[in-house]
């Protein structure tokens, strides 16, 4: 019946020419059952909707896809949505600060977190999404007791970073160490299988924003974007857990993306027990730079072609024994396929 009726929502909806919307920097194209304005309607016909509330779903459609999951076919509605995340500043960078090399320098990269365990390691990486939740992999959070999580960070060895340019110092604000105060990992994750390696963490309060902590912008499912891929692929860390070393100074690098249909066989052919769907993705394996040089849950990210903000494309997830080379491409978790959610766990 449920089915039905959602059919029967969607096809009212699509009828009409509609002409698909760009979110607001305030807003995520989420699927229309999840945005909370509409979700107590979702399940009742369209016609018996209250006319405001019908007029605000049809000018606030971005996408309409088919659904790709293994049961009977539906026509997906996703429409802007109110949210705390992709405020106006995400996915920043400082643009006078802006190096040219490998490693990174103060006040770049503003989203990065460095993940911290009882005995006071750092472990894995991490993106702040809003002035409150961190993402990362599951994999980092699940055994290892994350206690702390430090934002604005560069130089882990250093007291204080600061850029030299032109004979003037510039100095960053100390690094921001926050307790976590929940951990919420994907209810479906399997480490044996790769899946759904993905997690959030709650801060006990919220963090302070500024040029060298801000968040990331997270991928929007609208038409314009959906259509615009990146031909290249960005990955920042500190080389947490990837190698058997570590850099005390944040770096980053380029890496190209790898078709699903060239990576899963790699991959299987190494890893037995994994297969790859829509919710991976693969970059690197080129030139011996890969996610060797980011963090276990840290981000793939690219550069908007339309906005120039950075989005989270992926988080480093796994990889092979050796990395870097051409026919092994590091693993991410792709992190458009989870908005919804983790839209229905950030609120604030």
């Amino acid at each position: 019946m449920r089915f039905i009726i959602l059919v029967s929502l969607f096809i009212q909806l699509t009828v009409a020419q509609i002409k698909l919307q760009t979110c607001l920097d305030s807003e995520l194209c989420i699927d229309l059952r999840e945005c909370p304005i509409y979700k107590e309607y979702a399940t009742i016909g369209f016609r018996y909707w209250p006319a405001e509330l019908k007029k605000m779903a049809k000018d606030k459609i971005c996408n309409q896809e088919m659904s790709s999951s293994s049961g009977p076919q539906q026509r997906i509605i996703s429409v802007c949505c109110p949210t705390v995340m992709n405020s106006r500043i995400c996915g920043i960078q400082a643009g006078d600060r802006i190096s040219k090399g490998l490693v990174a320098k103060p006040f770049e990269y503003p989203w990065m977190a460095l993940l911290q365990d009882q005995n006071g390691r750092f472990v894995c990486g991490g993106t702040l999404i809003s002035n409150r939740y961190v993402l990362t992999a599951a994999h980092c959070v699940k055994f290892s007791g994350i206690q702390t999580v430090r934002l604005g960070e560069n130089d882990i060895n250093s007291e204080e970073d600061c850029n030299v340019l032109d004979g003037e110092v510039d100095c960053a604000p100390p690094p921001q160490n926050i307790k976590v105060d929940k951990t919420i990992i994907h209810p479906e994750h399997s480490e044996r299988r790769k899946l759904n390696d993905i997690a959030l963490l709650r801060l006990e309060r919220d963090a302070v924003i500024g040029e060298s902590v801000r968040p990331i912008c997270l991928p929007n499912r609208d038409h314009l974007q959906r259509v615009i891929a990146p031909s290249f692929l960005i990955v920042s860390g500190w080389g947490l857990t990837d190698r058997n070393e570590s850099f005390d100074v944040l770096r980053y690098a380029k890496v190209p993306p790898v078709p699903l249909t060239e990576c899963a066989p790699r991959v299987q052919s190494l890893i037995t027990a994994v297969r790859l769907d829509d919710s991976h993705v693969c970059a690197g394996g080129v030139n011996e730079v890969d996610n060797c040089a980011g963090d276990s849950g840290g981000p793939l990210q690219y550069i908007s072609n339309t906005t120039s903000k950075y989005i989270q494309y992926g988080i480093v997830s796994f990889g092979t024994k050796k990395c870097g080379i051409l026919s092994e491409p590091g693993v991410y978790t792709k992190v458009e396929h989870f908005i919804s959610w983790i839209f229905s766990i950030v609120k604030e």
